[in-house]
């Protein structure tokens, strides 16, 4: 196991949304069957959100911050500046771990948050595209101190003949970082490429993914084919249920399942922490992750 994973704080099942849009996160927290922590996006100086993160402190829970603006691959080098503030802004909030998209968040010189380029725009999965990745987790990790996780983003194209898990896995071993696996950004992946994923597990060093995440999501029709498109405000999918029930069983280091629910309504955030909190009961082999959840039944 390793270490600086393994000593993480097993966090249970969470809600990730926005701090200041609904649903509301204090409400959810103080709910029966609500999370057990939330997670949330946020600019990177802290002193714009603190106000809303301590409310939801203040009920209870722990938060982690997950930003959308850290570049962790491409050639163009992150801000210092930004990556400072953002080593105050997880210290601050006392975020465990933080967790963001392997993917561009800007094209030139200089910050930006990925909301200015519309969406994330995956990595090339080539050797060139892997080795500016490992130049650039290495660049965040030398001033934040905290523990990195990286997240494979959703893909509606491939570009590159490295597997998905080829690509992350060995990007997390040479950075000596965790892995956030999203299950809608797995599927999209096998939908972009025609590839399982299952089918290079191998290739995925399962002891270092620490966090899950699921939200809900769309099927659209493209030149190509079918392509999966992020839309946390939307349902579920069967897809991305199926893609859970395979890939819980594998991560023997999961401290967090968090469902990404922005824009959803309460009773259907609830009632879908509930369905998660049983599946999660029934296939994770994380014992200390089962016992958080089982305590909280």
């Amino acid at each position: 196991m390793i270490a600086h994973i393994e000593n993480l704080p097993t966090l249970g099942l969470g809600a990730s949304l926005s701090l200041s849009a609904q649903p509301d996160p204090v409400k959810l927290v103080q709910a029966k069957g609500g999370p057990s922590f939330v997670e949330y996006a946020g600019l990177a100086d802290v002193d714009q959100v603190i106000d809303e993160v301590e409310r939801v402190r203040s009920a209870g829970v722990p938060v982690l911050f997950h930003p959308a603006y850290i570049n962790f691959c491409g050639s163009y080098a992150n801000s210092e500046a930004w990556l400072l503030a953002t080593a105050k802004h997880i210290e601050t909030v006392d975020s465990a771990w933080f967790a963001q998209d392997c993917a561009y968040c800007f094209w030139q010189e200089g910050p930006g948050y990925s909301s200015q380029l519309g969406y994330f725009i995956p990595p090339i999965f080539n050797r060139a595209s892997l080795d500016n990745a490992i130049t650039r987790v290495k660049e965040v990790q030398a001033i934040i101190s905290t523990t990195v996780a990286i997240e494979p983003p959703p893909v509606s194209f491939v570009a590159g003949t490295m597997p998905l898990f080829s690509f992350f896995g060995e990007l997390a071993q040479e950075t000596d970082c965790a892995i956030l696996l999203d299950m809608g950004h797995l599927v999209s992946y096998e939908m972009a490429s025609g590839n399982r994923v299952r089918e290079a597990m191998d290739a995925l060093p399962c002891e270092r993914v620490v966090e899950v995440h699921i939200a809900g999501g769309k099927l659209k029709k493209g030149e190509a084919g079918t392509i999966y498109v992020d839309a946390h405000e939307s349902s579920i999918l069967d897809e991305t249920w199926a893609m859970l029930e395979d890939m819980l069983p594998e991560l023997p280091n999961v401290k967090a399942v968090c469902y990404e629910c922005e824009g959803v309504d309460e009773d259907t955030v609830l009632s879908t922490l509930k369905r998660l909190r049983k599946l999660i009961i029934d296939l994770s082999i994380n014992k200390e992750l089962v016992a958080k959840l089982e305590a909280s039944a």
